[in-house]
């Protein structure tokens, strides 16, 4: 008899008390078809959210908080796993939601072959017409797409790679495979999503969308300037850490990544504009439509003015 449960679900909160219970809402009122715990991780709340998170602890046996000071998500996830007793582990950001009570339901029977990582459909929570990558991961299964072709296939149809909420993954996986989330930088999802691949997990795929995301639109410009260095040093150091050519998954994976990093270039300094056009190589090996469309604005108008107008395609997508 398994006395753990078979999902703990970890919820970095940090203000977002307007959010928050519609998250947990999604949580809570799913159809009970297995045994799962919540993970509240407090990041330093300043709004009240703390006690939200409280709340929800007092009134719900398997809702456990922990509280530190603030010290970002990633701290607030790698503190989530370190608590968590599940086989496997949903990273769930707390201004998101599950889609309907049938999530479980639908991952109910991937969980029981026991795959390393199930990947399912995620939405924005806008039109449709923003959703980069509808039924991706359908259009494998229909193929019957080989196992060690899975990560290829995701890439080249824009299956969004470079997060960690689209998908339940072992908690073995992330201990042993030592897949913890860099501190103190914003988009650490890259990296990590690297070191994910070259463990070669066995992959599951769920062709239903079961996580919903808000697309903040406020501050957007700001935003996008807090993360351009980070975004820049993470990239960079993917690419010169890998050997070009030696694992195609990654390879493409990278090439993409870079192509999303040319739309924030206008944010960089002259120097770091410099490194980052030193590694333009890496698109050579796209094999997705945006990182191939970036290849070839590169060529054609040159560096600096295909990536101003690049910034300028980022600016229009607030919506």
């Amino acid at each position: 008899m398994r006395t753990e449960p078979l999902l703990s679900i970890i919820i970095p909160v940090y203000n977002t008390k307007q959010y928050l219970p519609a998250c947990m809402q999604s949580v809570l009122h799913q159809q009970a078809c297995f045994d799962y715990e919540v993970i509240l991780v407090d990041d330093g709340s300043t709004d009240g959210s703390s006690l939200f998170c409280d709340q929800y602890a007092s009134d719900t046996p398997f809702v456990h908080v922990l509280h530190q000071k603030n010290q970002g998500l990633s701290v607030a996830r790698n503190n989530g796993l370190k608590a968590s007793r599940g086989l496997y582990i949903l990273f769930l950001d707390s201004d998101d939601w599950l889609a309907d009570e049938r999530v479980f339901s639908c991952l109910n029977k991937y969980l029981k072959d026991q795959k390393d990582v199930i990947f399912f459909e995620s939405k924005k929570d806008i039109s449709h017409w923003f959703n980069r990558t509808p039924h991706v991961l359908k259009r494998l299964l229909n193929a019957d797409t080989p196992q060690n072709q899975l990560f290829n296939e995701m890439i080249r149809y824009n299956y969004p790679l470079g997060c960690a909420w689209n998908r339940v993954l072992k908690r073995s996986l992330l201990i042993d495979g030592e897949l913890w989330f860099e501190a103190n930088t914003y988009c650490e999802d890259i990296e990590w999503n690297v070191k994910l691949m070259r463990l070669n997990p066995q992959i599951a795929l769920c062709p239903h969308v079961l996580h919903c995301y808000r697309q903040h639109s406020n501050t957007i410009t700001q935003r996008y300037e807090r993360i351009a260095d980070d975004f820049k040093t993470i990239v960079l150091r993917c690419i010169h850490d890998h050997e070009a050519g030696s694992e195609k998954a990654v390879d493409a994976f990278l090439a993409f990544q870079y192509a999303s990093l040319l739309e924030f270039v206008p944010y960089l300094s002259d120097e770091d504009q410099k490194q980052t056009a030193s590694a333009k190589d890496i698109l050579n090996y796209a094999s997705d439509k945006k990182a191939k469309c970036c290849r070839r604005l590169v060529a054609f108008l040159g560096y600096e003015r295909a990536c101003r107008l690049l910034n300028r395609y980022l600016l229009s997508k607030k919506v």
